[in-house]
């Protein structure tokens, strides 16, 4: 039913109305009663202001109806197939011809987003047109109803409207559900009409998934999970860079089945990935989600900084690296870079049993950072100058190692005795290379030794030559003055004499058996051959120092020392054995020992390493396989670490923990040249260093500009990360992409930035596929390149969506709407309808009382001047 009325659109301007009764007053008064003005003219006069009046509010004719609208949403896409879409636009026409000619109705169709196929019109003039506004392909790729949704309830309808949607409900984009809320809230119903979407029954691929990167030589594996309903015979295939490198004969079982690919040695660089499933008898109505593109880079080999004191020989574990791949540069402590800048230049940073003593605070505060910050990797190998005689205790080293130091430099320490026992026969006189004597550098080797133990330490020198003469008895050190008291005495041995091992060495052992200490360690030095004892003799006098929980360690000073007795007297006496041709290296070599003993962090024996717990550095070894160790450097695992291999004793072997961004790797025992000395020749050394330091190698997606894309609809958007070196962010920076589609195509885009260190850019409506991305971005000088990928996958219209029928309830029941089939079309407009207010339009009629002001002024200037046509002039 039509309604007419009437509005104004200033109506501020009807207050000029006011002004009438006093327009009257003034003209009765001084116009009618002096006969000045005839009366007509007076009320045309009133007439005349009060039409202009109404001119100026402007009136408006409104005209309207309250006819009820039908709006129906139809869902058109990709997960529709023709033949249910066929099906939806029969009912929707079916629907059109039941309603009756008077009936209203407007149709959406909507895929990634609503398009308005059909204006509001009456029923009867509502042709087939609307069927002719398909969506075009990529708008076809994705399901966002609330977006359609919204458009149906903004409609400038008029009157009461109903919404029927038409749809599988497979929403992919958007949250329906806070359309279904709106609605309600404006008590407009919403029915649904389910539509058969993607089936269970259609063999696809599920999901497969890989690292985004990794280092070159690094294997990786492909998952792959592939769906059916019903299961089948084919296969499964994997492609990279477009060709076929591995196929898997499969059966697949109703539901989930996984497969895994093993790859290794890709090339560094960008590769497209590829999974693909092939049904031989499984059933496969769409081809089109029988793929899953992947994306892919392999960076250059990783890039080691090898760390070890001038003099080592690190040939070795050196070589185990670079054949297993590495790039690896060697330095002295004193190269190891201060700058965070230069350190991080590095993946990782092996220190090889380095003293802390040679590093500087600036280095070692870098090299944390490096490890927490940047998230380089460290790993940090035993030996006799790392841990606890290389001083880690108490430093910025100790705190980034998963491990503790705890016996050392009087800290949480067990009491040590060190007994000395120098040859001082004649020959130590002897100075080969016409430079200090034997015998003074091993004066000084003993003053160094026993100054480095703690005070509390036992320590005792016993010279021999013929005879055996106590320098020093088993003395407790108090302080200083005991360390004074053993300089002096020292100082006062002459050589003289002949050598005579047993007799010291069994007059040691008894002196030193009789001390109360946790730990007793006897060093031997000599340079000659002793004329007594034999060898059954000392084995039955190493028999007893090994059962008193005492080990020997032998120094062979020339080539005149019985090399082969020293050798046996410290391989039975769990010790170390020694041989040098130069008495320059009598202190070094006496002060290790010393060291190894006062620190009582060197523990001496044979033991096979226990695994305690899985890791992926021994995912590929067998632990009974492993060779033994002769000693260790003795640790104690930190609360959060995980320590993988360990003693007999259960101390940590390997221990490893996350520090910061970064990962450590504590070895406690060495690189081969001592207490791994089977190692070396293990054939699988190699194989097992290569796995500590690719645990211990930093995210290759953690780089310095790190990319991720997220599908939005039909368009994909890149988000840039740029971290500077030192963890904060890059912002205000211009940032650049070339992008390089699965064709070949290449798109240059600008970045723009979008939040802190952020920057973001937008693909639009991206084929399926690997896409390469090279990302530069300039700061200040310099200009940062990077290359990366993403990977879009295939529409997920495709992919079934078990709630989807739910979601479609859902819809109808918060909004009190119905939930019809589709032999139901002749009731979609027999529901009920919201309350909506009647559209109206608006006509101005300004100027019917502008003409009429007008006309009615003429008239009123006619009648004071007597131009009247019933009076003559």
């Amino acid at each position: 039913m039509m309604s007419l009325g009437l509005t104004f659109a200033r109506p501020a301007a009807l207050l000029l109305l006011a002004t009438l009764p006093i327009f009257l007053f003034l003209g009765v008064r001084f116009g009618l009663r002096r006969r000045r003005l005839p009366r007509p003219a007076l009320w045309l006069r009133a007439a005349t202001i009060a039409l202009l009046s109404l001119a100026l509010a402007e009136p408006l004719l409104t005209t309207g109806g309250g006819t009820s609208s039908t709006v129906f949403v139809v869902d058109q896409s990709r997960s529709i197939s023709p033949e249910v879409a066929s099906q939806a636009t029969e009912w929707v026409e079916t629907a059109l011809a039941d309603s009756g000619r008077s009936a209203r109705a407007a149709i959406i169709t909507f895929g990634s987003s609503p398009i308005l196929a059909q204006p509001a019109e009456r029923t009867g003039e509502i042709g087939n047109g609307w069927t002719d506004s398909t969506l075009p392909p990529e708008e076809a790729t994705n399901t966002d109803i609330q977006s359609a949704l919204a458009l149906a309830r903004a409609l400038p309808l008029g009157g009461s409207r109903r919404l029927v949607l038409l749809s599988d409900g497979a929403e992919n984009a958007g949250d329906v559900l806070f359309q279904a809320n709106e609605a309600a809230a404006e008590r407009i119903p919403i029915d649904v009409v389910p539509l058969p979407g993607v089936g269970a029954d259609d063999l696809r691929i599920d999901g497969a998934s890989a690292p985004s990167s990794t280092w070159q030589g690094e294997p990786f594996e492909v998952l792959v999970s592939v769906a059916s309903g019903g299961g089948g015979a084919g296969s499964v295939e994997l492609w990279i860079d477009g060709a076929l490198k591995q196929s898997i004969p499969a059966t697949f079982d109703a539901g989930l089945t996984s497969f895994q690919f093993d790859v290794t040695d890709l090339e560094p660089g960008f590769h497209a990935l590829e999974t693909r499933v092939v049904s031989t008898t499984a059933v496969d109505t769409y081809a089109e989600n029988n793929r899953q593109p992947l994306a892919l880079v392999v960076r250059d080999q990783p890039h080691l900084l090898l760390v070890a004191p001038d003099g080592s020989d690190v040939g070795t574990i050196r070589g185990a690296l670079e054949r297993r791949g590495a790039r690896v540069d060697l330095t002295n402590p004193g190269g190891l870079p201060s700058q965070l800048s230069a350190i991080a230049e590095f993946d990782a940073i092996v220190l090889n049993n380095v003293p802390v003593e040679l590093l500087a605070l600036d280095q070692l505060a870098a090299l944390r950072e490096a490890t927490r910050s940047l998230g380089r990797g460290l790993i940090v190998l035993g030996g006799t100058s790392s841990y606890g005689p290389g001083g880690y205790a108490g430093t910025v080293l100790e705190e980034t190692l998963p491990v503790t130091v705890k016996v050392t430099e009087g800290r949480e320490r067990e009491r040590v005795a060190l007994l000395l026992i120098v040859d001082r026969s004649g020959s130590m006189s002897y100075d080969p290379l016409g430079g200090s004597s034997k015998i003074d550098m091993a004066k000084e080797a003993v003053t160094r030794a026993a100054s480095s133990l703690a005070d509390g330490d036992i320590v005792g020198i016993l010279a021999f030559d013929n005879e055996q003469q106590w320098i020093i008895e088993m003395t407790e050190i108090t302080g200083d003055a005991t360390r004074r008291e053993i300089a002096n005495k020292v100082a006062a041995v002459e050589p003289e004499g002949g050598t005579e091992i047993y007799p010291a060495l069994s007059l040691g052992f008894d002196a030193i058996s009789n001390v109360e200490a946790d730990a007793k360690h006897i060093v031997l030095l000599t340079d000659g051959k002793s004329r007594t004892g034999t060898r059954e003799s000392y084995q039955q006098l190493l028999d007893q120092v090994v059962t008193a929980n005492t080990t020997l360690s032998s120094i062979a000073v020339g080539e005149d020392a019985d090399q082969e007795l020293l050798q046996f007297l410290s391989e039975e006496g769990n010790g170390r054995y020694h041989f040098t041709n130069r008495p320059e290296d009598i202190p070094r070599v006496t002060l290790e020992e010393a060291q190894s003993a006062g620190s009582q962090s060197v523990l001496r024996g044979v033991f096979q390493p226990i695994q305690t717990q899985p890791s992926p550095i021994m995912a590929a070894f067998d632990p009974e396989t492993l060779p033994q160790l002769d000693g260790y450097d003795f640790a104690e695992a930190k609360p959060n670490a995980q320590v993988v291999l360990t003693s007999d004793r259960n101390d940590p072997l390997l221990a490893k923990w996350q520090y910061g961004l970064g990962r450590v790797v504590a070895w406690t025992g060495d690189d081969g040249a001592d207490f791994a000395r089977a190692w070396t020749s293990w054939d699988r050394y190699d194989e097992f260093w290569a796995g500590v330091v690719r645990w211990s190698l930093p995210d290759p997606d953690a780089r310095p500009l790190r990319i991720n894309a997220e599908r939005d609809g039909n368009e994909t958007v890149l988000t840039v990360d740029a971290l500077a070196p030192d963890g904060g962010y890059v912002d205000l920076a211009e940032t650049a992409a070339r992008v390089t589609s699965p064709s070949g195509a290449i798109t240059e885009l600008t970045l723009f930035q979008t939040a802190p260190g952020q920057y973001q850019a937008r693909v639009a409506a991206p084929d399926p596929g690997a896409y390469q991305v090279e990302l530069s971005q300039t700061r200040g000088n310099v200009t940062l390149r990077e290359m990366t990928g993403f990977a879009v996958p295939p529409s997920p219209e495709l992919q079934p969506q078990p709630g989807a029928g739910a979601l479609l309830r859902a819809i109808a029941a918060r909004t009190n709407g119905r939930v019809l089939g589709l032999d139901d079309a002749s009731l979609a407009f027999s529901g009920a309808s919201s309350d909506g207010e009647a559209l109206r339009h608006f006509r101005p009629i300004w100027y019917l009382p502008l003409a009429l002001g007008l006309l009615t002024l003429l008239a009123e200037i006619a009648i004071r001047m007597g131009f009247t046509p019933w009076r003559r002039p």
